[in-house]
């Protein structure tokens, strides 16, 4: 991860064509723009975290315990463990 310190109106470049714009600073929080192109796609990490947890919860198949194991999981969505 590459950090940077910059100050309001400073403009980071990443790549040849994704520019960002430090455009406020407060106390808590940093408001930022990015202009990108339309076929790079921006999301806040939250967003971006709970659309992969759905489209992998639809893509894969509930996983399930091997034969003769004891357990009587028939199907559906099974617990998940931190």
């Amino acid at each position: 991860m590459l950090i940077v310190t910059r100050k309001k109106d400073d403009r980071p470049i990443v790549g040849n064509d994704i520019e960002t714009h430090v455009l406020r600073i407060g106390r808590d929080n940093v408001r930022l723009g990015v202009k990108a192109p339309r076929h790079v796609s921006i999301y806040r990490h939250e967003i971006y975290e709970e659309s992969t947890d759905a489209t992998v919860a639809e893509s894969e198949p509930p996983a399930l315990e091997p034969e003769g194991s004891g357990s009587d999981f028939t199907g559906g969505t099974p617990e998940t463990k931190p």
